[in-house]
């Protein structure tokens, strides 16, 4: 069940920081001499520990700690990506890490923006029986009325989910709300999980929000969430989730 597991791989932060380190070298602004030798694109990476990973309202290392991190490329709209995170499952299989490998195309008119992409979600180590990989597609509008508000729409799609699970739809939303004169963010998120073979995944159908405070400074963030959903038993446990990310 995707909703009961996460353990804490110091590794996976280890090597997104040892590729963070010369990909932020590369990202250094270049000279005026040097501007017909810039890279036709930009790479970027990110670490992050968090005190419990959730996805989608769910706890993915059954309340404990995980490091994470991620590489990001891209050209013009183009974009790929791969990120990685500790979990546990607490069923006994093998899988102790997630790696989610991603691209997309974007595209943005005045204030609004639009972002085609797949994402195709891995479990090395376990067992294939468990059919715990799956791909997902996805679009998300976004639309900003004021510097400081950001609106978005999203709705994701896999023809058969987590655990064989058969299909998925997750319609969402989101804001963020930025503090004039200061380095703080207030955010907010719904999204509904409409889930074909309840038994397969270990849960029904449910909903799932979240309300968010972050402070960043220079490439370091600070955020703490309130994640909840409408599942009873284990599942439906509230969180408070505090994150400490940087991107280079």
């Amino acid at each position: 069940m995707k909703y009961t597991g996460v353990a804490d791989k110091l590794g996976i932060f280890a090597m997104a920081f040892c590729l963070a380190a010369p990909m932020g070298l590369t990202a250094l602004p270049a000279s005026a001499e040097d501007k017909s030798a810039e890279m036709p694109f930009e790479i970027s990476a990110n670490v992050a520990l968090t005190s419990d990973y959730r996805f989608r309202g769910l706890t993915q290392t059954k309340e404990h700690p995980a490091t994470q991190g991620g590489l990001d490329l891209s050209a013009g709209p183009v974009y790929l990506g791969v990120w990685g995170s500790g979990v546990d499952f607490g069923d006994s299989d093998a899988a102790s890490v997630e790696i989610d490998v991603y691209g997309g195309v974007t595209y943005e008119f005045k204030e609004i923006g639009l972002d085609l992409g797949l994402i195709y979600y891995t479990y090395p180590g376990a067992a294939s029986s468990l059919n715990y990989d799956y791909v997902e597609g996805k679009i998300a509008l976004s639309y900003s009325p004021f510097e400081s508000v950001s609106l978005g729409v999203g709705y994701n799609y896999s023809p058969d989910y987590f655990g064989a699970s058969g299909e998925y739809h997750y319609p969402n939303a989101s804001v963020e709300v930025s503090v004039p004169d200061l380095p703080v963010t207030l955010s907010g998120t719904y999204g509904y999980s409409d889930i074909d073979n309840a038994t397969a995944f270990g849960a029904p159908s449910y909903s799932d929000w979240s309300v968010g405070l972050a402070m960043t400074y220079k490439q370091v963030e600070l955020k703490v969430q309130y994640i909840d959903n409408d599942l009873s038993g284990d599942s439906g446990d509230p969180a408070v989730v505090f994150t400490a990310s940087a991107s280079f």
